[in-house]
């Protein structure tokens, strides 16, 4: 992960209940070409090595409801139907807890970074800090991922 100079808020969050993290049905280790924020929607592309693939653009067919507001201030999102995309999600470090950088939220995932990026499948669940948003998240909204942002339905 890589911090930039100036102090820019990124999308933070958590794979809270994703079916992959437990070995069903993948986490794919993909090589960046561009920046990412954590609980951004890729592509899987070319193969580069065992065990590593390229970036691809993230597939249009991704499709979730907000489903409530967790305590932390992040919101869950439920996946409502299976799809190619990959959940970007690197475990954050912070090395510079006690300064104005300490929150996973100053942190993002840097182009040539190689990430874990996980399946994603109907009645998974996870986070996304509001940054992640286009529009005011809202229980019961529909989403779908939309120029690296959840796009809240109207």
């Amino acid at each position: 992960m890589a911090i930039g100079i100036t102090k820019v808020e990124h999308n933070s969050g958590f794979p809270s209940k994703i079916a992959s993290s437990a070995g069903s049905p993948h986490i794919y280790n993909v090589r960046l070409t561009n920046d990412h924020d954590n609980l951004t929607l890729i592509g899987r592309g070319a193969w580069v090595a065992f065990d590593e693939y390229q970036e691809a653009a993230a597939p249009n067919t991704f499709a979730g409801i907000i489903r409530a507001q967790a305590k932390n201030g992040r919101w869950y999102i439920e996946v409502t139907a299976d799809t190619e995309a990959l959940l970007v999600w690197n475990s954050p470090i912070n090395p510079y807890t006690g300064t104005d950088f300490d929150g996973e939220q100053y942190f993002y995932n840097e182009v040539g970074d190689t990430v874990k990026a996980y399946s994603l499948i109907k009645g998974d669940i996870f986070e996304v800090s509001a940054v992640g948003f286009d529009g005011t998240p809202v229980a019961d909204k529909t989403v779908t991922f939309v120029n690296g942002k959840y796009k809240v339905s109207a």
